[in-house]
């Protein structure tokens, strides 16, 4: 982390995250995004769940929407296919507790988007497949952690972008963007409109790719830049 702004993981403190969206849930949820593909999403939830876990009993996780899928068997033995990172956060962290079942409740293969175009996949179903993985992670867990796919705005033809989902799950978000000022932050602002757009708020932003030697310039003016204009931290 670049400095000891708020803490991370404050955000997981009971009562700490407001339900914006329609359909809150009784845990406080933190739902990991990012502006384009690649730049960390996935290494930030790995931070998040292990300090997590070491705050909370039980942290529960889940991939909303996913589109890279791989087959696993669940715990009856039963084969399944779930997010390729919904594996890597279940096995390495032993989430005994949270079941394959209910982390990966869309998936996007290939032609689905078609399938959906033409009626043959409802959002009504979608919608309530992610409610319903929310709500049973949620009611075993203490806090629970969502991660998107892509930027914000992926999953908007089957109307279930990122936003959206988090919007769903009552979830509150930390943004992930590559390092930089200028285009960093317009990146940010277009997908924290997308979350405005949907009643979700993003309470802190994380820089990935900094150059060793631009990160003390990088902290001291997008840490202002943010904290003027979004009223948030650069968390790291």
């Amino acid at each position: 982390a670049f400095h000891r702004q708020p803490p991370l993981l404050s955000l997981a403190q009971p009562g700490a995250l407001a339900s914006p969206c329609r359909s809150p849930m009784p845990q406080p949820t933190i739902f990991v995004a990012a502006t384009r593909q690649h730049v960390g999403k996935t290494t930030v939830s790995l931070a998040l769940m292990s300090g997590l876990q070491k705050r909370f009993n039980k942290v529960g996780f889940l991939k909303p929407v996913g589109q890279q899928h791989l087959p696993v068997r669940d715990e009856s033995g039963n084969q399944l296919r779930v997010d390729k990172d919904v594996q890597v956060m279940k096995e390495y962290f032993k989430l005994d507790h949270v079941p394959y079942s209910a982390m990966s409740p869309v998936i996007i293969p290939s032609g689905y988007t078609a399938r959906y175009i033409d009626d043959e996949v409802s959002n009504e179903a979608q919608c309530a497949a992610i409610r319903r993985a929310h709500e049973t992670i949620s009611s075993g867990s203490d806090v629970v952690l969502a991660e998107g796919t892509g930027h914000v705005g992926v999953g908007s033809v089957v109307e279930v972008s990122n936003a959206r989902a988090a919007a769903m799950m009552g979830a509150e978000v930390v943004l992930v963007a590559n390092g930089g000022i200028g285009k960093a932050f317009d990146e940010l602002e277009m997908n924290r409109m997308m979350f405005a757009h949907e009643g979700v708020r993003v309470r802190g932003v994380v820089l990935n790719k900094v150059r060793p030697d631009k990160v003390e310039y990088v902290q001291s003016k997008m840490g202002r830049l943010l904290e003027q204009r979004w009223g948030v931290p650069l968390l790291g």
